[in-house]
């Protein structure tokens, strides 16, 4: 009897103990510097290491030169190849032999630049927008500031190595998401493979992503079939890295994995990317946190014709992805939502916000807007107006100093004709006498 609740608490030991190493490998174990993991809006960041260590991104630099191509032209415009494209390109790059005269547009060009990753396409680019290298570059660092990459500069256009070249795999994952917001620079990005139409001095191009990920055009040993398109970088100082996207079902993810290694010709950037991804599809379930339009808090409402309080309703409907052994409890909010507003106000307004986070990282927010209209009441305005001038420190001090010194006035003016009248009494008696 004693052996056999002693086998038995033996095999109890040992699933608890399999189970727990088994929820700890589904953790990544990768070789990359830094790593991030994110969905598709770039909202919940759901896995990263290192997301703010700075690398040299090399060609991932293009991502950058793309967008600030987009931001500072048409993409119907027609680009004239300077006769000098080769003075600015070192020997050996990665080019699609752009000719001098040659007539193309900006589209093809930003196509060529993030799928093909050519460098002369890339200072094509930097000319037509900047008129200079210099110049674009001051573009692409001030598109960097608008959107607050704050471990982010660059030096070129072309990912070229330089000090002064350097990002973030948090930094990236904005970039990214910028991308993904555009739907022009999404179709591109996304693609494993692009064609081009024939120029004044070409026949039509095919250009390939250098992401194996997404296509077998250099072998199948790191293709991912929910990957898709993405970029790919390698170099001696920046290590191997890549960014791309994936869609398994109605989940969608982003991965930026930078600075990993190569090591016996294995690319682990790719074997990185691809454990990310099986991470996030099979240990987390998507769910819905807050549903569009649903009702989440009631404000006061100012100066109001009629009731004075409007619901504030959810903008957008929320989707989180929890770990499949937790639930939404475990999804933190700040509601960010002011004492009162103030009249007119018409629905669909932004009122507010709630900001999530899930275990220690971002989440996402969701605007709260007001659910109905408003009308000013212009009675109560100008009271309110009036009690609120009255109600400021300085007019206030204005006032008591105002007072007090009408209140010192009038003692003195008092007691001025208080001695006149005191005067006057005494001399009338005098003559009496």
């Amino acid at each position: 009897m004693y052996i056999k609740k002693k086998m038995i608490l033996l095999f109890i030991l040992f699933i608890l103990s399999v189970t727990a190493v088994s929820s700890f490998a589904s953790e990544p174990d990768i070789k990359a510097t830094g790593a991030i993991l994110a969905m598709s809006n770039g909202d919940q960041i759901l896995y990263d290491k290192n997301p703010d260590q700075q690398v040299f991104p090399f060609n991932l630099t293009k991502l950058m030169t793309a967008l600030a191509a987009y931001e500072n032209s048409n993409i119907e415009d027609v680009v004239v190849i300077a006769d000098n494209i080769k003075d600015y390109l070192n020997p050996f790059e990665q080019i699609m032999d752009l000719r001098p005269g040659e007539q193309i547009k900006v589209a093809d060009l930003i196509k060529a630049t993030i799928v093909g990753s050519y460098n002369d396409a890339a200072i094509a680019l930097a000319l037509h927008c900047g008129g200079t290298n210099e110049g674009f570059v001051d573009m692409m660092n001030q598109q960097a500031t608008n959107l607050g990459l704050g471990g982010t500069s660059f030096a070129n256009p072309t990912g070229a190595h330089d000090t002064m070249n350097y990002t973030t795999a948090r930094d990236m994952l904005l970039i990214y998401k910028k991308i993904y917001s555009v739907r022009f620079l999404k179709e591109c990005i996304d693609k494993a493979y692009v064609t081009i139409p024939a120029t004044n001095k070409s026949k039509e191009r095919t250009f390939w992503t250098g992401n194996g990920m997404s296509t077998g055009y250099y072998g199948t040993r790191y293709v991912y079939s929910y990957a898709k398109g993405g970029k790919a970088s390698s170099s001696t100082l920046g290590g191997c890295s890549v960014a791309c996207a994936a869609v398994k079902g109605n989940s969608s993810f982003i991965c930026i994995v930078l600075g990993s290694v190569q090591d016996e010709s294995v690319n682990y950037s790719f074997v990185d990317a691809k454990e990310i991804f099986e991470y996030g599809f099979n240990d987390f379930t998507r769910k819905t946190i807050l549903h569009q339009d649903s009702i989440v808090a009631e404000v006061k409402v100012k100066n109001a014709m009629g009731v004075g309080r409007s619901l504030l309703l959810a903008e957008k409907t929320v989707n989180f992805y929890i770990k499949n052994d937790d639930d939404i409890s475990k999804v933190e909010s700040v509601r960010n939502i002011p004492e009162f507003i103030s009249a007119p106000t018409v629905k669909g307004d932004v009122v507010g916000s709630i900001n999530y986070t899930y275990n220690g990282r971002n989440a996402g927010s969701v605007s709260l807007i007001a659910g109905n209209d408003i009308k000013l009441n212009r009675t109560k305005y100008v009271l309110n107006s009036i009690l609120w001038f009255f109600s400021l420190k300085y007019i206030k001090l204005f006032l008591i100093i105002a007072f007090s010194t009408v209140v010192v006035y009038l003692s003195i003016v008092f007691s001025v004709i208080l001695k006149a009248r005191k005067k006057t009494k005494k001399t009338k008696i005098k003559k009496i006498s």
